[in-house]
This record gives structure tokens, C-alpha cells and sequence, in this order.
């Protein structure tokens, strides 16, 4: 997880700014790519014109993404090529087609893929923190928090800091209607690191997120579905949520209780302490 981390978007605003606050928190960035930039020093760091140059010279594993979306597929692309295992994209409503096309590259070449739209991905432990979340409040601790909200996600940590609830990873997995994530594949991964022993999983009405960790049972896990009072049939605005049938979240409730207990809203985090 101590891997060098090449951020792509460096030299823009947004990337310039949350890049200063991952360094500063202790990640380990490396390098930044700008064809216009190139030669010139960022951060201290420098910038190459292109992914493969910058992996070639820096032996980069993991990269994230802080362009714009149209630029987005070409990039990834590039450095899933170059050598690029992890890739952490906070860019937004990249194209469905361009989504699909890196969806299949990820696939392919066995790709840890994070978003788009994504918040990204805080390991306090190991002082990493890649994407935007503020890191004001959080602590480390044994609690697992994975949304594919953003918004969320910080109230969540918000409200563990006030209960003294510390946290062992807070992943955002994107909140576009179409994320590269592929949760049974890579949710292991996360449990192997042996930091979490609760988790939070902050579902939706519109996704069947919460259905693919309902088989874990040696470790203790909590629910909160947003959305539930939400109108039938209108689509909400994120990741493209939508209730089609009353019945629908009702069956996706009784499911999950089966096994696990539900939050009815964020201030019960307290139940998990």
C-alpha cells in the first residue's frame, strides 16, 4: 500500500489543491502529467508527458485522476498500458460509452478501478489519502465506511469523530451510473489489509450495492439506505437511483435484515461503537 502514486491533473486547480493536502497528510506522490508542462516542477514533483515516461522513471503502481472527463478514457487508457495496477478517478460524468470501453480495459488487465465520481480513498494507518475527503475528522480506528456517496461518507465520518469512532479505510466507489468497481473481486483486498473489524455500508434505493456483501458473515457489518421516503418512479440525482416499486426497497429491507442490522439514519453510527 506504500506504493509511489502518480497524480494525473496535477497542474490544474482542483488537482493542484488536493494533491498539497494528500502530501501533507503523508501519501506518497510522486509525479504529475501535463504534455504542455513538461520538465517543469509541480509541488516539487515532476511533470512528465505522459503516463508511460512518468511510470517508466518513477515505477508508479498507482495513479489518480483529477482531468476532465473528456480526457478522461485516453488517460486511463495510457496508463493502464504503462503498467498502472490501482486507478482512483474523481472525475465526473465521463461518457457511458468511453465508461464502457474502460470498464472492459479493467477487466482485462485485472485493473483496481475506483469511480468515476468517486471521492476516492483514505487509509489513515498508512497516512493515504487519495481524492478529496476531508481528513479534519477522520481518526484512525477498525471502522470500514464504503458509499457511493460522497456527501455521505463525510457526515458518516463526521458523526464517528463525535462518537470516537475511528476508521480503518473510507472508500468512495463512485457515484456515476456506471462504475468501474468491482466489489466481489477487490473487497477482499481490503479486508486482507486485517485494519477493519466493522463496516458501514451506505447503500441506495436504485442499486443492488448492498445485495453483494450480504455473504459475509465473519465480520460485523451495518446498513443505511438513503432514499427510502424518496417518490416512486422519479429518478433521484444520484448514480440515477430510482424506485420503481414500492415494493422493491421493502424486499431489498427484509433481505438485508435477515443478517444484519440497518441504521435508520447517520446519528445511530452509535450502535457500532
Amino acid at each position: 500500500m506504500l506504493n509511489k502514486i502518480l497524480s494525473c491533473g496535477l497542474t490544474g486547480n482542483f488537482g493542484y489543491f488536493h494533491t498539497k493536502i494528500s502530501i501533507l497528510y503523508g501519501t506518497k506522490i510522486v509525479s504529475g502529467v501535463n504534455y504542455k508542462k513538461k520538465g517543469h516542477l509541480c509541488l516539487n514533483l515532476p511533470i512528465y508527458s505522459s503516463s508511460f515516461k512518468s511510470i517508466k522513471t518513477t515505477k508508479c503502481k498507482i495513479s489518480i485522476i483529477f482531468i476532465p472527463s473528456y480526457y478522461c478514457k485516453n488517460i486511463i487508457i495510457e496508463n493502464i498500458y504503462s503498467g498502472i495496477k490501482i486507478i482512483i478517478c474523481i472525475s465526473e460524468d465521463i461518457n457511458i460509452f468511453d465508461m464502457l470501453k474502460i470498464k472492459f480495459f479493467c477487466q482485462k488487465y485485472k485493473i483496481l478501478f475506483i469511480g468515476p465520481n468517486s471521492p476516492g480513498i483514505v487509509i489513515p494507518f498508512y497516512n493515504i489519502r487519495l481524492g478529496i475527503f476531508p481528513i479534519k475528522n477522520i481518526k484512525i480506528g477498525e471502522l470500514f465506511i464504503l458509499s457511493r456517496s460522497g456527501t455521505l461518507s463525510y457526515k458518516a465520518i463526521k458523526v464517528a469523530n463525535k462518537l470516537k469512532i475511528g476508521q480503518s479505510i473510507c472508500l468512495g466507489i463512485g457515484g456515476d451510473l456506471i462504475i468501474g468497481f468491482n466489489i466481489k473481486k477487490f473487497f477482499p483486498y481490503f479486508i486482507k489489509l486485517n485494519l477493519t473489524k466493522k463496516i458501514l455500508i451506505i447503500g441506495e434505493i436504485g442499486s443492488e450495492l448492498e445485495s453483494q456483501f450480504l455473504k459475509y458473515k465473519k465480520i460485523k457489518i451495518f446498513f443505511l439506505i438513503s432514499g427510502i421516503f424518496s417518490p416512486l418512479k422519479k429518478k433521484m440525482g444520484h448514480a440515477g437511483a430510482i424506485n420503481n416499486k414500492l415494493n422493491d426497497i421493502l424486499k431489498k429491507i427484509k433481505k438485508i435484515k435477515k443478517k444484519f442490522l440497518i441504521l435508520n439514519n447517520l446519528n445511530e453510527i452509535i450502535l457500532i461503537k
